[in-house]
């Protein structure tokens, strides 16, 4: 997810409440899941792949204890 105009603070803040919201929710059929979240900030002079190889970075780094939100250096 792309949010335009958000700090990585507030991407962080956003990411976290969209975590916690899927874990509360019992989905029919299913159940409760979970989510991980990698987030990023896009760096003046950041390549679009490099950006985004920082973010799936970060989600990796979170699945790896799961339903988590984790920040790209």
């Amino acid at each position: 997810m792309l949010a335009p105009n958000a700090d990585l603070e507030n991407a962080h803040l956003l990411a976290e409440r969209l975590r916690s919201r899927l874990s509360e929710h019992l989905f029919e059929h299913i159940g409760r899941i979970t989510a991980s979240f990698g987030v990023a900030a896009y760096g003046a002079g950041e390549t679009k792949d490099a950006f985004i190889l920082r973010a799936d970075n970060a989600m990796y780094r979170a699945k790896l204890s799961r339903n988590r939100v984790e920040q790209a250096a």
